[in-house]
Order: C-alpha cells, then sequence, then structure tokens
C-alpha cells in the first residue's frame, strides 16, 4: 500500500486496517474530501480490467457478525440474548455501528472503527429523512414523499426497540443510543449495502426474499454509475478464483473484488455500478438522482371504484417505467375491474371471448384518467420556495418530477393507443360507437 500524505487520517488509518486485515486497494485508489463524503479518484493512470479493491468475507458487516458482537458487547444473558435474535438484519446491522459510538472500541468484536470512522458527518447526508421541512415539502403529494414518511415511522420503531434491548443490559449506553445516531447508521446502511447475494459463488446484485443487506468496506467507497462495466468476483483463496482477470488474495479465506473494466485517467473518479435504480430509489436511499434516469417508475395502484371492482387483491401494485414499460398488467387489472363493475367477467372466462368493445373503451378512459390525476397532482417544478432549498435537492426534485411526469405522459398515450384501437375493432364489427366529442356536438 502507498501512503498518500495527501490523504486525511482516517482514510490513512482505514487502508491500513484493510491491509492488515487481508484486503487489497489500489496503490493509485487515492479518496477525495467532498461535500458530501469522499470521491474515489485515480491518482494516476489505471488500465482496463484491474481489480480496485479486494476484501476477505470476514471482513464484511453481517447480520450475523453485528448479532455476535452486540451479543458480546451487552454480555447478554437470558432476556437480552432472546431480544436480540428478535432483531431483524437490519436492526442488527444498524446497532452494531451505533455501539462503536457507544462502547468503548478496545472490546475486539466492535472491529470495525476505523471503517466507521471514514463514512460521512450526519449533516453531509442528503436523503429525504435529513431534508429540512420546507425541502420535504416541496414533494408533496409524490410517491416519494409518501415513502419518506413511511420510512420514518419504520425506522422510529426500529430505533425504539433496539433501544429497549440495550436498555436492558446498559442504560447510559441506551440513553447515548438517541434517534440521530440511529438514523445515521440506517442511513448509512441504505446507502451502501449491497444484497447477501453478491458473497456467494456467482455474485449478483439481484437481491431474492432470502436475501439481506451486507456492508462491504472499501468497495462501498466507490460512487455509481448506471450501465458502468464492473465485475463483482468471488476468489476462494489461494489458487482459486471465481473468474480470470482479477488479483488474486493472499488470504485462504474466500474474498470479494471489484474489477473495472474500463480505463480510468489520472483525476478521474473510480466508479461502481450498483444496478439500474430509479431517481426514487436512488434519492429515498443513496441521497442523489440521475438526470433523465432511463430506470424511472412510478408504482401504482387501483383507487376508488375501481379497486373495490378489480379481482386483483388491494394490495397489488404495479410498477411502471417509461415508454409505458410494464402498463399491460396495469391495464389488465383495470379491465378486469371493468368487466367486473358490468358482470363480464364470468361470461368472457366461460367463452373464453375477449372484452367487449365496450369494455376496452371505458378501460382505456379510466386508465387515461388515472395518469392524468397522477401527473395533475406531481409537485410543481420549479417549486415556489427554491430559494430556501439546497441546491441539490432542489435538482433531485427536478429530475424526479421530469421522469414522472415522463412516464404518467406515456401512460396516458398507452391508453389512447387501446383506445384507438378498441374503436377500430368496432368499425370492423360493424358496431357504432358516439364519441365523446360526437356527444358534445348533439347537445
Amino acid at each position: 500500500m502507498i501512503v498518500d500524505d495527501h490523504e486525511p487520517s482516517n482514510v490513512t488509518a482505514f487502508k491500513t486496517w484493510l491491509v492488515n486485515n487481508g484486503a487489497h486497494i489500489h496503490p493509485h485508489a487515492h479518496f477525495q474530501e467532498m461535500a458530501s463524503g469522499f470521491d474515489v479518484t485515480a491518482a494516476g493512470d489505471i488500465p482496463a480490467d484491474t481489480t480496485v479493491v479486494s476484501i476477505p468475507f470476514s471482513l464484511a458487516i453481517t447480520p450475523e457478525v453485528s448479532r455476535e458482537a452486540l451479543a458480546s458487547t451487552l454480555d447478554a444473558q437470558n432476556e437480552t440474548s432472546l431480544s436480540l435474535a428478535g432483531l431483524s438484519e437490519r436492526q442488527s446491522i444498524c446497532a452494531y455501528l451505533c455501539m462503536h459510538w457507544i462502547a468503548d472500541r478496545t472490546l475486539h468484536v466492535l472491529r470495525h472503527g476505523p471503517y466507521v470512522d471514514t463514512l460521512p458527518a450526519p449533516e453531509k447526508l442528503q436523503t429525504p429523512l435529513h431534508f429540512t421541512p420546507t425541502e420535504l415539502e416541496a414533494f408533496r403529494d409524490s410517491n416519494l414523499h409518501g415513502a419518506t414518511l413511511d420510512r420514518l415511522k419504520e425506522w422510529e420503531a426500529e430505533w425504539k426497540q433496539c433501544r429497549a434491548v440495550i436498555s436492558s443490559a446498559n442504560q447510559s449506553w441506551a440513553d447515548e443510543f438517541t434517534w440521530e445516531r440511529y438514523l445515521t447508521a440506517s442511513t448509512y446502511l441504505s446507502s451502501r449495502a449491497f444484497p447477501s447475494t453478491v458473497l456467494s459463488e456467482t455474485p449478483s446484485l439481484v437481491a431474492t426474499p432470502s436475501s439481506y443487506p451486507v456492508l462491504l468496506p472499501g468497495i462501498d467507497s466507490l460512487n455509481h454509475a448506471r450501465a458502468h462495466p464492473v465485475s463483482w468476483v468471488v476468489s476462494h483463496g489461494r489458487g482459486a478464483s471465481a473468474s480470470s482477470g482479477t488479483q488474486l488474495s493472499a488470504s485462504s479465506e474466500p474474498s470479494i473484488s471489484l474489477v473495472i473494466h474500463t480505463s480510468t485517467a489520472k483525476g478521474s473518479q473510480l466508479l461502481n455500478n450498483y444496478g439500474p435504480k430509479p431517481n426514487s430509489e436512488l434519492i429515498l436511499g443513496y441521497g442523489f438522482s440521475l438526470a433523465h434516469n432511463p430506470d424511472d417508475t412510478i408504482v401504482l395502484k387501483l383507487g376508488g371504484s375501481a379497486a373495490a371492482s378489480s379481482p386483483a387483491p388491494s394490495s397489488s401494485r404495479w410498477e411502471v417505467g417509461r415508454n409505458a414499460r410494464g402498463a399491460e398488467p396495469v391495464w389488465e387489472a383495470v379491465l378486469d375491474a371493468i368487466g367486473a363493475q358490468n358482470g363480464d367477467e364470468e361470461a368472457d372466462a366461460e367463452t373464453g371471448e375477449p372484452p367487449s368493445v365496450e369494455d376496452d373503451l371505458c378501460a382505456a378512459d379510466m386508465l387515461a384518467e388515472m395518469a392524468q390525476s397522477l401527473y395533475d397532482r406531481l409537485p410543481p417544478y420549479p417549486p415556489l420556495n427554491a430559494g430556501e432549498m439546497r441546491a441539490l435537492v432542489v435538482e433531485m426534485l427536478e429530475h424526479y418530477v421530469e421522469g414522472q411526469r415522463d412516464i404518467l405522459q406515456s401512460l396516458v398515450e398507452f391508453a389512447r393507443e387501446k383506445e384507438s384501437r378498441a374503436l377500430q375493432r368496432a368499425r370492423e364489427l360493424g358496431l357504432d360507437i358516439i364519441e365523446e366529442d360526437e356527444e358534445l356536438e348533439e347537445e
């Protein structure tokens, strides 16, 4: 490892800790302090297909590591031990991080102190739970605003449960286990965690029902770039690697490595790829957004009379992307709701006949009205109180609203195309359909 005199002491201590625990970090990986924390830049030209950081599995912060450390730190016995077992994966990791600020770090089980010391200070965090009231209000009537309030309620409940567990073992530590600290740790987890599926024979960023969040010190230092060509490579100790083109760890235990497949010029950022994520997820979990993000989506559910009539469960949600990607299941749900209202659904199912032209037209009109109503309720941009908001938050609002408007507009166009096809089918069947414009003229 090359010691960089221009890096802060906490970064030097972190790099030393990594290497002393079997990790590898490229000698040209330079931590540059920024307003939101650190960027990792290239101190010299780095060729393509280079392993920039590799850590042994044992350095990962997992729920199991966290629970064992908490049990040891709290000297958990009897009721405390049972209470620790009741904490979720998220709670366990967040409580473990918090204990680095509260308990004596000389305890060998609190071994991630050098990593925690490099994480952004609370005032540098930029997710919606760190917005000012004025900034959060600018997102009112959006899905993101509702998701933020839901997350606040969920995380506060988690914090109270964790604090009760700690209180049963040490009241003074519980007093220091504040909401602000739990919020900070939770934000670290939401913005830096990867699914546990990366720690597998075939590393994947796709979460599964059985996967859980893990923190990967060093690897999680790199910022996200959409579609950036990288590989996650698992090496199985000396002389065995899951893939070629990566530097093997000297350790006998498995390690996870990040390989960047493009060359990085001196002074440029070394970047990771977190996988495709819409701006709603990037803002809520990470605190940044992408302009014209192709992965933007909106989550929809049926409301009002459509929901009451729909055969789909009331909890059903549909995710629609740009260019009405994923709109067909929404259309089918609306069509089923119309059929149920008109008593046509069972008949169509028995005869195998397609929905009637009238049902298609009603469904198209209902879907278009729903999408237009959501469009009209979106927060205004630019916001009226932009002068009272941080520039980065205003930018997030711009990117978010642009994506939501584009998706809903494409959904309206999708519905109108369905209407056009229904009218064409009516003409082919010789049916007389009085369109709305004609009705107005007759009146």
